[in-house]
């Protein structure tokens, strides 16, 4: 039985220079349009290099193919969206909780607003597997990351599991802020829908539930 040749998944090399990294850069950003206006299927290195206004032979200078690519492709919008975790582990000690959910929120909302259309495609259309474990290193990364602040505010968070709260709030965030990218836009872009989220996990992190409010003020008359 023949055995399978090992698709490499690495740029054949880093920019260095400025021109070089401004290749690369084009590369990238054609990448996303072909994506986005064409589909997976249609996804080829040569239009790619087209797009990107170079040579097939300067593509093949820092991408051995196009899985190659994608997965960098992949890496740097993983990294926009890691973004938020990473705030609000540099705030974990010092900023008040519902403000540090609140922040993560926003940035990942901000990330997934860049481009949203490459993020659906990214999500739904490339096939993962066997090209790229981006998604799994990520994940772990984003689990470790808010953990550790957690462990930081384990006096004010009443859920017992701890590891259980870090998988209930990341993956919460996720599906609402991925769902709402098509379905609910302009709560995303008016930040409504960042400070329902955050109260809700807050409720659910502290188990201090607040009614929104509306009903208070329905309360109250």
């Amino acid at each position: 039985m023949a055995r399978r040749r090992k698709i490499s998944l690495s740029p054949r090399k880093r920019p260095e220079q400025d021109r070089s990294r401004a290749t690369v850069g084009a590369i990238l950003e054609a990448a996303a349009r072909v994506l986005v206006t064409s589909g997976y299927e249609a996804f080829t290195t040569n239009r790619v290099a087209e797009k990107a206004g170079i040579s097939i032979g300067s593509f093949y200078q820092y991408f051995p193919n196009k899985d190659a690519l994608l997965s960098e492709l992949m890496r740097s919008h993983i990294e926009e969206i890691e973004s938020g975790v990473v705030e609000m582990a540099v705030h974990a000690a010092t900023m008040p909780l519902e403000q540090l959910i609140r922040v993560a929120i926003e940035q990942n909302i901000n990330a997934h607003l860049i481009n949203p259309e490459l993020h659906r495609v990214l999500s739904e259309e490339v096939p993962l597997a066997g090209l790229t474990n981006w998604k799994a290193t990520y994940t772990k990364r984003m689990h470790e990351r808010v953990r550790a602040a957690f462990e930081l505010r384990r006096s004010e968070i009443r859920v017992p599991d701890i590891d259980l709260a870090v998988y209930m709030v990341t993956s919460a965030v996720e599906a609402v802020v991925h769902n709402a990218v098509s379905e609910r836009t302009a709560e995303l872009k008016s930040g409504a829908l960042a400070a329902e989220l955050a109260r809700m996990l807050v409720g659910y992190l502290t188990g201090k539930a607040t009614l929104p409010q509306r009903a208070e003020r329905s309360a109250a008359e």
